[in-house]
């Protein structure tokens, strides 16, 4: 079994009811939209990592925001049986990293992102058009 596979075992509760990685790293991106999350980006690095499927990148203008923002990503992913497997970063964090398994939630002041440029770094990534999860919705 690989790590990917192992990830994902323990990441969604796999039911015929259970939603889609993509329904839920969609959700993900809404629920942040809805705490006003800014820079919304949605990259599938399935082609390039074994660690994840997908990672969403947001910036938060404070320490607070991100809380609010992870705090309300962690509560809509359980409310669809997707438990977090780690947490990294915490009270007052610049940047708080949820690792959903082959979801993987960054969330960041800006600061921290125009110095990281997790984008450029994942250049390859494919880009998931904002329209496309605002749909799913």
């Amino acid at each position: 079994m690989s790590l990917k596979s192992k990830r994902k075992n323990t990441s969604i509760n796999k039911t015929k009811t259970s939603p889609s990685d993509l329904d839920i790293v969609f959700t993900a991106a809404n629920t942040a939209n809805e705490k006003k999350g800014e820079d919304i980006v949605l990259l599938d690095v399935s082609k390039l990592t074994i660690i994840a499927d997908y990672f969403l990148i947001i910036t938060a203008k404070s320490s607070p925001q991100i809380e609010a923002i992870s705090k309300h990503i962690e509560e809509s992913l359980s409310n669809l049986n997707c438990q977090m497997v780690s947490k990294e970063g915490f009270l007052g964090s610049n940047w708080t990293v949820l690792d959903f398994g082959n979801i993987i939630v960054h969330i960041m002041n800006e600061k921290e992102r125009n110095y990281y440029k997790l984008e450029k770094f994942w250049s390859n990534a494919v880009i998931i058009e904002k329209k496309k999860w605002e749909i799913a919705s």
